[in-house]
């Protein structure tokens, strides 16, 4: 009996060791996995149910235990695989609220902003509207002008400028005492004291009123002897300003300092300038805490607060830059031609050349001059303009300037045959029916640098472009300069007189709309005549920082690169510049001829980009429609005027050789030459001055086989 007892509990204890196989402990560990992540779910589930009928405020908290449902969900799909169970994707909660969230209908979107605009627009005319009654009703209220009387304080008239309506409680002593200001813009209304600066926002007349004299009772006396401690720090300015001291220092630099100061943003601002009136320092008196600041507007670590302003500021004034941005860049460039010179790259290739150029220039009162030689031959000089940091190249004489950033070896091969006489135009403009000028101008900031004259003929179905210098002088200025000073629609009737074709539209575009408009239309195609290396162009594509190069021939280009392309002139010129500008602009539209009107959408985002980033006389709609009528016109011609054709950079002439044939001329009775205030830097005209000459090549270009 003992023994079968026994052999019973070893036969249960074989039985239970074959079930705890490694296999066995595994699969049971991983249903107990299972199971309790089973429950976290289910927790997790609840506490969704929760959080759904409780205040949106619980969204940042629902996003957290969301995470974690979807992290805890990747742990039970490893145990689900494990043990040969189908998956779940457990992001697919996320992907449902985003879209439940999200609203593409754009035309319903832009009906909401439109309308939103719309009421923004007529809240700010309420605003604006009852703000000012509150300052006009202020002035005309007896209880406050006997309020007023009784504390012998004064209320200006209520006074307006540009930006805003503006009323003033003050003393016979203190101006500025408190004041209001109401924003035309916003329609918000500004408090402003001696300390203080905050907006101000009020349901009636009355809470206005009463809320002003209780906080004049209040304050009036503490704001008196702030505004006297603040008179003596003007006073303190005013003397420290008039100190032999500080005036012999700006007479010696050629410094103005402003007596009147500018009143912002509780600070009293004195303005310094150089002699080229750039703002290069200011003293600042913060009227909250009464602190004098010397501020250097052009090196922040050299400001200063001044205790004792008198001994501060005449040393103040004589650290502070007095070079204008001529002077500086003349002094940069000059400093970048020592270095060039100097660098073994450079003086390997004048070995080879059997040349030499010195790193120490000679000068005149207009010029430094870098001269070039082949043994003891005068070659050529490298000349900087001292009245604009402009480099150029000229003759050993001097003359024919040449701007050393313009210079292209390959552009000076290419020729144009150019008639003996050309017909005078005069001050004909062609107006020819089914025919469309556009202006296309590129900027970048404040600068209009490309400029190319687009010509549609309807007849020929047929684009032609000619790109026009922004060097080019027209009535004695550059002419991209007119943009800048008179606006697009001056620089379109130029363009229309030189060219003799009236000018229909313009348009002003960001260089960086580029980018947009190509990536929109999937990249374009260009091809490179010759290889584009610009070391002065650093790219940083894929996090890997290089120097700006593109092999000769074909290349698909993004909106960036397409960019890179268009804007890099430092190896090639502004000519060459230009003809790959022409180039893209054809990219474009070679991609435009693949666009039919079931690419409504796409067409209406590309429109849409160009103008929000241009200033044009084209309208949307107007826009749509030439898109559809000229995208698959031919693009026939493409030029740019440069000095290789029909333009010539006019010759340098020193005061000293001007004067010589001044005189030269004078003694033997011949006409007075034309040589005072020549060019100093770089800039075209036409050949012979004959302006003839571009209305010709325009209508060569533009009329050409007709």
């Amino acid at each position: 009996m003992q023994k079968l007892k026994k052999s019973l509990k070893q036969l249960k204890f074989r039985n239970l060791k074959r079930y705890f196989t490694k296999r066995n402990i595994i699969f049971s560990l991983a249903i107990i996995l299972f199971l309790g992540m089973y429950i976290q779910v289910q927790s997790v589930f609840g506490t969704f149910d929760l959080l759904e009928g409780k205040d949106t405020s619980l969204i940042t908290e629902i996003g957290q235990i969301k995470d974690s449902y979807i992290k805890i969900g990747q742990d039970l799909n490893d145990a689900r695989m494990y043990l040969g169970m189908q998956t779940t994707d457990y992001s697919s909660l996320e992907a449902d609220i985003d879209d439940e969230e999200k609203n593409e209908d754009e035309l319903q979107m832009a009906m909401f902003q439109y309308l939103e605009s719309l009421v923004s627009d007529k809240a700010v005319k309420e605003k604006l509207s009852f703000n000012k009654s509150l300052l006009t009703n202020l002035a005309g209220s007896k209880k406050f002008s006997t309020f007023l009387s009784g504390n012998k304080l004064m209320l200006m008239p209520l006074i307006q400028d540009d930006e805003a309506h503006i009323l003033n409680v003050h003393t016979n002593k203190h101006d500025g005492l408190a004041t209001f200001y109401l924003s035309k813009d916003d329609g918000v209304l500004i408090f402003k004291t001696i300390n203080e600066k905050k907006k101000k926002t009020y349901d009636s007349f009355e809470e206005f009123e009463d809320e002003l004299i209780k906080f004049l009772k209040k304050n009036v006396e503490n704001l008196l002897a702030d505004g006297q401690e603040l008179l003596k720090k003007k006073k303190q300015i005013g003397e420290a300003i008039k100190l032999p001291e500080t005036q012999t220092a700006l007479k010696q630099l050629g410094f103005k300092l402003n007596p009147l100061y500018k009143d912002s943003d509780l600070k009293y601002t004195y303005s310094v300038y150089n002699k080229s009136g750039e703002l290069i320092g200011e003293i600042v008196l913060h009227t909250d805490t009464r602190a004098i600041w010397l501020v250097d507007t052009k090196n922040s670590l050299a400001t200063i607060q001044a205790t004792d302003l008198k001994s501060a500021l005449p040393p103040f004034l004589k650290k502070l830059d007095y070079q204008n941005s001529t002077q500086k860049k003349v002094a940069d460039v000059m400093e970048n031609l020592k270095n060039s010179i100097n660098d073994g790259g450079f003086q390997l290739l004048l070995k080879q050349g059997k040349m030499s150029m010195s790193s120490k220039p000679r000068e005149d009162n207009q010029r430094y001059y870098f001269d070039l030689y082949e043994g003891k031959k005068h070659i050529s000089s490298i000349v900087v303009e001292k009245s604009t940091g402009v480099v150029n190249i000229v003759k050993p004489d001097g003359t024919n300037a040449e701007n050393l950033l313009f210079f292209d070896p390959i552009l000076k091969k290419k020729t144009l045959d150019i008639p003996d006489s050309v017909p005078d135009y005069g001050n004909e403009i062609s107006k020819n029916e089914g025919v469309l000028n556009i202006l296309v101008t590129g900027k970048q900031g404040m600068n209009v640098d490309t400029m190319i004259l687009a010509h549609l003929d309807d007849k020929r179905r047929s684009i032609s472009m000619v790109s026009i210098p922004r060097d080019l002088m027209y009535n004695g200025r550059k002419i991209n300069s007119l943009a800048y000073y008179y606006g697009m629609p001056e620089l379109k009737k130029a363009v229309t007189k030189i060219s003799g074709y009236n000018v229909d539209k313009y348009i002003l575009i960001d260089m960086y709309a580029f980018i947009d408009v190509v990536d929109l239309i999937g990249g374009v195609d260009i091809h490179l005549t010759a290889p584009l290396v610009d070391p002065s162009y650093k790219v940083v594509d894929n996090g890997i920082a290089s120097t700006l190069h593109y092999d000769e021939g074909d290349h698909h280009l993004g909106g960036v690169q397409a960019l890179r392309v268009a804007r890099s002139r430092k190896t090639t010129s502004d000519f060459s510049r230009a003809e790959r500008q022409q180039e893209i602009l054809a990219a474009i539209q070679d991609k435009a001829r693949n666009f039919g009107f079931g690419d409504a959408d796409t067409i209406y985002q590309i429109v849409k980009t160009v103008l929000n980033k241009t200033e044009t006389d084209i309208s949307l709609d107007e826009a749509l429609a030439f898109f559809f009528r000229y995208q698959n016109y031919d693009i026939d011609s493409m030029s740019v005027m440069h000095s290789a054709n029909v333009l010539f950079v006019p010759p340098y002439v020193t005061t000293e050789n001007c004067a010589a044939m001044l005189a030269s001329a004078a003694a033997a009775g011949e006409p007075k030459p034309d040589c005072e205030g020549q060019n100093h830097a770089y800039t075209l005209l036409p050949r012979d001055n004959n302006w003839n000459l571009i209305k010709w090549f325009f209508k060569e270009h533009f009329e050409e086989n007709k």
